[in-house]
């Protein structure tokens, strides 16, 4: 499945998605805010707050396994805080195309965090099937980088009725950090150090951290590389949790 990037996608903030009409490709210019379009379907934009107007930053469109397009999408917003930091408050959302509309099956919302830009990719299983994940990495303003994973799998159902809804759903993905699943193999007086580092590819699902001692939060002793595996829960749905790891010392030199 080939990855199509959008450059001008927006997104409906108006109470329904229906009703939105196909309009040409061209030139943004700045007085169009609020009214982004693409050579694709329309999604309407509607700004609850004149002074702040949502502006897209990433847009992406990808076909499932039962051949319905999805549309991704990150508008951003600029605000000041309390300390008078920029931080813009950011919005993702999910649609799917359904008949000749889009349905949106899921918005994120947030002022803590800031979303870098979607992924949509495919996943092996440990059962041999591969799966289509959804990823949406959160990073949380002044904190050196530490992020928080929205991973989403569309489904498809087995009944559909495209006159009320796709044949498709999202479930969000079980994810369990590697520095969660670490800590039974870390002596009593280490920590971890700054964030962990996740690289989600059709290539495979990778991480890395820095182990070091309390009292030593600078200087690293060790470091921890390993892959995710992707299996199906028992109860139903999907986990992504640390499968394989490699810890290897950390010298004075860096080596």
């Amino acid at each position: 499945m080939k990855l199509k990037f959008i450059l001008c996608l927006a997104l409906v903030l108006s109470g329904g998605l229906f009703g939105c009409s196909t309009m040409p490709s061209g030139t943004l210019s700045k007085s169009a805010e609020g009214k982004l379009f693409s050579n694709h379907e329309a999604v309407c934009l509607k700004n609850d707050d004149s002074a702040r107007p949502w502006q897209l930053k990433y847009a992406l469109t990808e076909y499932t396994v039962n051949e319905r397009e999805l549309f991704v999408t990150v508008h951003d917003r600029g605000e000041l805080d309390i300390e008078n930091k920029w931080r813009p408050e950011y919005s993702a959302a999910i649609y799917v195309k359904a008949g000749d509309n889009l349905k949106l099956l899921k918005r994120l919302t947030t002022e803590q965090v800031y979303f870098l830009e979607p992924r949509i990719i495919r996943a092996n299983m440990t059962n041999g099937d591969w799966e289509q994940l959804i990823v949406i990495t959160g990073v949380y303003y002044g904190t050196g980088g530490f992020t928080e994973e929205h991973i989403f799998a569309p489904v498809a159902l087995p009944v559909s009725d495209l006159k009320f809804m796709p044949d498709l759903k999202l479930e969000e993905v079980e994810f369990v950090p590697a520095t969660e699943s670490f800590k039974k193999y870390m002596g009593a007086d280490e920590i971890i150090r700054k964030n962990e580092i996740d690289t989600f590819t059709d290539n495979g699902l990778s991480f890395s951290f820095e182990i070091t001692k309390n009292g030593l939060a600078t200087q690293p002793i060790a470091k921890v590389t390993g892959t995710y595996r992707l299996e199906c829960k028992s109860d139903g749905g999907f986990r992504i949790i640390m499968d394989r790891f490699k810890r290897e010392p950390i010298t004075d030199s860096g080596s």
